[in-house]
């Protein structure tokens, strides 16, 4: 399996304009625990427009997310 050298400068240009909203997502989603615990949260079922995650869920990531279905 190939991995990218994360201290190549290049491999982040295009996050050089990033505000930190932008660059924490960025972190958060190559965070193999938050995307497994982001996916169930995506497959629940909640009206529109509703936050989706637990009080628990936004402390230890610091996210909350608009259900969009």
């Amino acid at each position: 399996m190939s991995r990218s050298d994360w201290t190549d400068l290049a491999a982040y240009e295009h996050m050089r304009g990033y505000e930190a909203d932008q660059f924490a997502a960025e972190y958060l989603i190559r965070n193999a625990d938050f995307a497994a615990e982001s996916q169930r949260l995506a497959s629940s079922r909640l009206t529109t427009g509703e936050l989706v995650g637990s009080p628990e869920f936004a402390a230890r990531w610091g996210a909350r997310f608009h259900n969009l279905c």
